[in-house]
């Protein structure tokens, strides 16, 4: 028989307002629905208030791009992602999401985003020979290193503050403290009071935005010294913008 991967079963009930928090903690992906995965849009209403998730292409066009103007993000989700993207293009709205998004968009235009596709087969083919002598592995840990590679070349080409094992572990860390959602951010309590995921990942979040600080740097003093052998890659893209 096919293997078949483990996965949550998709609910058939929903959850009583206790177990939902007990589920958006541990696997957030257990708390939905069958018909979560097969209808254009859903609504649904829980302790964090109501919520429209859009699942058809043509709708998140809408709702991101055409009619952005109308719609804000979940207040839940950005209670809980805002801590760690600050006002990242997932978080971002109205003025600082249309500025994020003008800036970026030049390095995700078809040239670019095909010209990703060589290095990222390169990375894999290259990662994949670590399993032919068989063996046990950590295939959760494996896949973070596999994705730094990518978007160390891809995105910085290859120029970034970071070594992989650390930024592997650290990943780890931030998902089991500041990735897990608080029950205060669901209850949408008041963000001046502690959350005790975020103290947890204070640690953590202060390695990320070192590696982002110092890679920043460390492109800005190459502009300087060799602006015309820089990369023309999305950090110098992003610089040239700002």
């Amino acid at each position: 028989a096919p293997f078949v991967p483990p996965a949550p079963k998709p609910r058939t009930q929903p959850p009583s307002t206790l177990e939902m928090m007990r589920i958006v903690y541990r696997n957030p992906l257990e708390l939905w629905g069958e018909h979560t995965y097969n209808e254009p849009w859903i609504s649904v209403t829980g302790i964090g208030g109501p919520l429209v998730i859009a699942n058809d292409p043509g709708l998140i066009r809408h709702v991101l791009i055409d009619n952005a103007r109308n719609y804000k993000m979940a207040t839940v989700r950005q209670l809980i992602l805002r801590p760690i993207l600050r006002d990242g293009l997932l978080t971002a709205e109205g003025e600082v999401w249309r500025r994020s998004r003008k800036a970026m968009a030049p390095m995700f235009t078809p040239r670019h985003i095909f010209g990703f596709a060589e290095p990222m087969l390169k990375r894999t083919l290259e990662f994949v020979t670590r399993y032919e002598a068989g063996g046990m592995s950590d295939i959760a840990y494996d896949m973070t290193l596999l994705t730094y590679d990518i978007l160390a070349e891809t995105l910085f080409s290859g120029e970034i503050a970071g070594e992989p094992g650390s930024f592997a572990k650290e990943i780890d860390r931030l998902f089991e403290t500041m990735g897990r959602v608080d029950p205060l951010d669901l209850l949408r309590a008041p963000e001046w009071l502690p959350r005790l995921t975020r103290i947890r990942g204070r640690k953590t979040m202060a390695y990320f935005r070192s590696i982002v600080a110092n890679t920043v740097k460390m492109r800005e003093e190459r502009l300087k010294r060799d602006p015309d052998g820089v990369p023309q890659d999305f950090l110098t893209l992003l610089l040239k913008a700002g």
